[in-house]
């Protein structure tokens, strides 16, 4: 008898180990808030002057998946792969002199990427001081399986972030709720869906932006959270619009080519007659991804008629990333 009571201790103390590993890896932080808080807004570098109101502004928004190229969501990188790529990256930013540069799955104190924070080393290369960021993932592993499962576990803590060379003075977020969809335990260890909306002091005048990365996977979701950032934008106040990121939707998909970012329902379009912004365009169409050979255009600028544009594009011939960046430069 008391072997067996002393093989059920045993048990439970299994049990009750295996229990604490998987709630400190699927539910506990990677980081935690003391350490690195989950938003916040930032001055990151010597402070610009303040600059008189600008003639124009260079707006860019850039997917960078977390520094690991056409490997993103697929392989890991090694350690040169990923500072290549970032190398890349800000060369190819730099051209362009960013004034808002708009950053979605950014990585910042993440095993994957080596602990190198993506915000903070963009914000150094390009000399843009202020920043504002969000964490949308924020465990001790990566929120897909990898091969081997080895890199599948370590900290992850990334998301979205917004760079300036103006002052950002305030950031309110916000959370759209996952996919009804799902199951409640799936969406336990899904992804969160998070719209920066950030008031910038450009000059003397007051930009209201807001930087996005709608649901990728969940359709109907999609839908839901585009329609509901419409009303959002439209009630707002501010003269200054401009709202950038990936919005997983397109309308330049070839009719061969089967995509689920295919915009049947004319989304963008609703979004644009909703809000009164208006999307970047050039006079050849240009697109986003995928990098290594570009047929559909997600990642999106719009602007409000405060702003007229001058010029628009994407950063070709990079694969630095699975995106490509796509900039405008918006004249007041």
């Amino acid at each position: 008898m008391k072997r067996v009571l002393k093989t059920m201790a045993l048990l439970i103390l299994i049990l009750c180990i295996a229990f604490g590993i998987f709630v400190y890896y699927a539910i506990g932080p990677g980081v935690s808030e003391s350490k690195f808080a989950r938003q916040d807004v930032l001055v990151l570098g010597p402070e610009n002057p303040t600059p008189l109101p600008p003639e124009r502004l260079s707006v860019i928004s850039y997917n960078i998946g977390y520094g690991s190229g056409l490997k993103n969501n697929k392989d890991p990188v090694n350690e040169a792969e990923l500072k290549a790529n970032l190398e890349k990256m800000a060369g190819d930013l730099q051209a362009l002199k960013p004034d808002l540069l708009f950053l979605q799955e950014v990585d910042f104190q993440s095993r994957r990427s080596f602990k190198i924070d993506q915000m903070r080393f963009l914000s150094a290369k390009l000399g843009m001081p202020y920043a504002a960021y969000v964490l949308t993932w924020n465990k001790n592993y990566v929120a897909w399986p990898y091969w081997p499962p080895a890199r599948h576990f370590g900290r992850v803590v990334s998301g979205q972030a917004v760079l300036s060379r103006f002052p950002i003075k305030s950031q309110q977020l916000i959370e759209f709720p996952k996919p009804a969809g799902n199951a409640f335990w799936y969406n336990w260890f899904y992804l969160d869906r998070i719209v920066q909306h950030l008031i910038v002091e450009v000059g003397t005048e007051q930009v209201s932006i807001y930087n996005l990365h709608l649901e990728a996977f969940a359709i109907e979701t999609r839908e839901e959270q585009i329609t509901q950032l419409g009303r959002l934008i439209k009630a707002d106040p501010f003269p200054a619009k401009i709202a950038a990121g990936d919005f997983n939707l397109a309308e330049a998909i070839p009719p061969e080519k089967e995509d689920s970012d295919r915009d049947t329902k004319g989304l963008l379009k609703k979004f644009a007659e909703t809000t009164g912004l208006k999307p970047i365009q050039a006079e050849k169409p240009f697109f986003s991804m995928p990098s290594s050979d570009p047929y559909k255009l997600i990642d999106h600028i719009f602007y409000s008629p405060r702003f007229r544009l001058e010029k628009a594009g994407n950063i070709a011939n990079s694969t630095a990333s699975d995106h490509l960046a796509v900039w405008s430069i918006l004249g007041f």
